[in-house]
Parts: C-alpha cells; sequence; structure tokens
C-alpha cells in the first residue's frame, strides 16, 4: 500500500505545479490585456478630434483632412491593441466595432466630404458605447469618454518651473540646483 502514496504523492505534486503555473500565465495575460486596454481608453480619451461639438456641414479642406487623419491613426491603434489581447478575448468583438466604425467613417466622409462633423460625431457615439461596454467592471478598465480630456492651457508660468526658451528647464523660484 505504500507504493500507491510513492507515486501519488509526485503526481499531486507535479499536478499542483502545473495547475500554479498555468494560473500564473494566465494572470499575466490578463493583466497585460487591460494594461493595453487602458492605454487605448486613455489614448482615445486625449484624442482631441473626438471631442463633442454641435456638427455642422463644412466645406472639405484642411479640418476634415486632419480628422480623416486622426481616424486613421485610431483605427491603427485599435488594431495594435487586438494584437496585445489573448485569444477569445471578449474584448476583441468590441476592437473590432470600434475598427469597423472608424472605417465606416472614413467611407462616409470620403463620399461627402462636407459631413465630416456628423460622421464624426456618430463616430464618438459608438466608441464611446464600446468604452462603456469594455469597462463594465469585468476588466480591469477605467473609462474614460473619448475626446473629452482638458485642453491644456499655455506653457507654465516660470514660477511653476518648466522650460526655458533656450529648451532647459527652469525651476520655481527660490529652488536651488544642488542636490540634498
Amino acid at each position: 500500500m505504500d507504493w500507491i502514496w510513492n507515486v501519488l504523492w509526485p503526481v499531486l505534486g507535479l499536478l499542483t505545479g502545473f495547475a500554479a503555473g498555468w494560473l500564473t500565465k494566465r494572470s499575466l495575460n490578463r493583466r497585460h490585456e487591460s494594461r493595453a486596454l487602458n492605454e487605448l481608453v486613455t489614448y482615445l480619451h486625449l484624442k482631441r478630434s473626438l471631442a463633442q461639438i454641435e456638427p455642422q456641414p463644412a466645406e472639405a479642406g484642411p479640418m476634415e483632412a486632419r480628422h480623416r487623419s486622426a481616424v486613421q491613426d485610431l483605427r491603427e491603434n485599435v488594431m495594435e491593441t487586438l494584437a496585445h489581447l489573448t485569444p477569445g478575448s471578449g474584448a476583441v468583438e468590441v476592437l473590432m466595432r470600434m475598427s469597423a466604425a472608424s472605417n465606416r467613417y472614413l467611407r462616409e466622409v470620403a463620399a461627402d466630404p462636407g459631413s465630416y462633423q456628423f460622421a464624426l460625431m456618430e463616430l464618438r457615439r459608438n466608441l464611446d458605447e464600446d468604452l462603456r461596454i469594455l469597462t463594465d467592471g469585468r476588466r480591469d478598465v477605467e473609462y474614460l469618454s473619448p475626446g473629452e480630456a482638458p485642453a491644456r492651457k499655455g506653457p507654465p508660468s516660470s514660477s511653476q518651473g518648466g522650460t526655458s526658451p533656450t529648451g532647459g528647464t527652469t525651476l520655481p523660484s527660490g529652488t536651488s540646483r544642488t542636490r540634498q
């Protein structure tokens, strides 16, 4: 009867080690996926082209081209994020919808450049819905509204530190450069 325990203990040890390794790999993959999704959410949040506006018919010109380029960059970023997801992830479907919405925007604007603001707001609505799905609590991803990052207000004042006209860093007044 001792021979059963002599065989069973190593087998149980092997199975326990395998399970621990598998769970660790799964946890690392999930953390990597959450990091990639959070980076995408932040990217979309900072994308000023997606800021809420009252759309109006507009002439095709430099602004339309700028927004088209921004949406192309957005689509590339979504596709890069797809590469960081684990196979079978629920986020794959959401990112595919985001990519399809970007493609739809590009098609509509190519057909009617004057309606780019309307198409842009439709794209924003679609992306916002998809971001809410990504951040519904099942993942460790924080929701940020697309294009809603506060605009930066001018250069920092010299009393707060910043960059000097020569490119060097300025320090707040009363601060010395010596290490303590």
